[in-house]
């Protein structure tokens, strides 16, 4: 049985994948998600833990700026 043929797709996608993942376990990520999930929470904004996760990705992701082509 030989391998499977994985596509240039899928190779691009799994790098993506991967890159956000170490992004969202990072310390810098984890820490600006519970501050602004504390900061979103005290002014009672709905949905605070996902809003929280969504704007510290998006600041990470802009932060790298050059390197969102890489990810």
């Amino acid at each position: 049985m030989g391998l499977p043929v994985i596509d240039e797709y899928h190779q691009d996608l799994n790098k993506f994948v991967q890159r956000i993942s170490e992004i969202c376990m990072s310390g810098e990520f984890l820490a600006l998600k519970k501050e602004l999930e504390s900061i979103y929470s005290q002014y009672n904004v709905d949905g605070a833990p996902i809003l929280a996760f969504q704007d510290a990705l998006y600041a990470i992701i802009a932060q790298k700026g050059a390197e969102v082509g890489n990810l």
